[in-house]
């Protein structure tokens, strides 16, 4: 009978360690991964619009702004003065030594600049000085420029250096100085 208590015993140890087998490990606990942030939804910005030079100057906005005639016995002006009050750009007779058109412009260069004069009829270039932060440029009094930015239709334009290209209505207050130095 032992025997058999032996037998009987060894078979049930073999059945319980063949069944323990069958039986799937305890899992080890995972440890879990820390969450990840949700994104926020942000408004992306419009990109900024690519501002295009126009095809032609002519297609050009007039830059904003208003002329003004000044004269006095000696000299005449006419100014052309942006809305905040800054003159932009000045067509002088001055009649001392001599009459002379003095055109002014201001720029931020220290070099002897070219000022460049485009109207309807013509593109012409000056050239300039630079005294008390403005570019100016002589012109006689019966300079074909003159009479070219009287009579170009509607507009004309001045470049210089190192400023924004000016695109200026051709109004009567030019003609007006440009008599005043004949």
């Amino acid at each position: 009978m032992r025997r058999t208590w032996l037998i009987g015993g060894a078979m049930v140890a073999a059945s319980a360690l063949a069944l323990s087998a069958c039986v799937p490990a305890t899992p080890v606990p995972e440890t879990m991964p820390a969450p990840t942030p949700t994104p926020v939804a942000t408004a992306t910005p419009a990109p900024t619009p690519m501002v295009q030079a126009p095809a032609s100057w002519r297609d050009a906005p007039i830059t904003p702004g208003d002329w003004s005639y000044r004269g006095d016995a000696s000299n005449s002006r006419a100014l052309f003065t942006a809305p905040g009050g800054q003159v932009q750009f000045t067509v002088a007779c001055e009649r001392g030594g001599g009459p002379m058109i003095r055109l002014w412009r201001p720029t931020a260069s220290s070099n002897a600049p070219i000022m460049t004069i485009t109207t309807t009829e013509s593109v012409e270039s000056v050239s300039a000085s630079v005294q008390n932060g403005q570019a100016v440029a002589n012109v006689t009094p019966r300079a074909p420029l003159l009479d070219s930015v009287i009579f170009s239709r509607g507009r004309f334009a001045v470049q210089v250096a190192d400023t924004p290209t000016l695109y200026l209505p051709s109004w009567p207050e030019i003609a007006r100085v440009v008599e005043d130095c004949r």
